[in-house]
């Protein structure tokens, strides 16, 4: 089964494309913050993007397949945060977008956490899984009943 769009596209383009878009509606607007904590905001970025890269990192040495959409997945990585987290690379993502919430406080920017979750939980992260299945069959069916999909 061919990918749609949404699985096409990375999620950190994703999460890039939704920051900008609530910034561009939100800046003409000059909406009010709701919940706001710069400081906070930066840690947890900080905090994600190096998250997020020991993830890319475990990828990248054991030689796994990066792209959602690919059509094979030769590695299954169960080491590093992949130990209690099934999707780390995304779960770093969706916190960078709390953090980016944290930073403008702005309802709008709130959306986006929120609308990568959905994009991820529920399109993107299912059909990699299957796709994972396929390949690795009772491997990756035995690491999914081990580690669950975000903590």
């Amino acid at each position: 089964m061919k990918p749609s769009l949404i699985v096409r596209i990375p999620s950190p383009l994703w999460l890039i494309g939704l920051i900008v878009a609530a910034l561009l509606v939100d800046l003409p607007l000059q909406l009010p913050a709701v919940v706001q904590h710069r400081p906070l905001g930066g840690v947890l970025i900080g905090f994600s993007v190096a998250f997020s890269a020991w993830a890319r990192r475990e990828f990248s040495v054991q030689r796994a397949q990066i792209i959602p959409a690919a059509e094979s997945h030769p590695t299954l990585v169960t080491s590093g945060p992949f130990r209690f987290s099934r999707n780390p690379m995304y779960l770093g993502l969706i916190v960078i977008g709390v953090g980016a919430a944290l930073l403008a406080g702005t309802w709008l920017m709130w959306l986006v956490p929120v609308v990568l979750f959905v994009l991820d939980n529920f399109v993107i992260i299912p059909y990699e899984e299957r796709s994972v299945e396929r390949a690795l069959g009772d491997a990756y069916r035995a690491y999914k009943a081990r580690v669950r999909r975000w903590l």
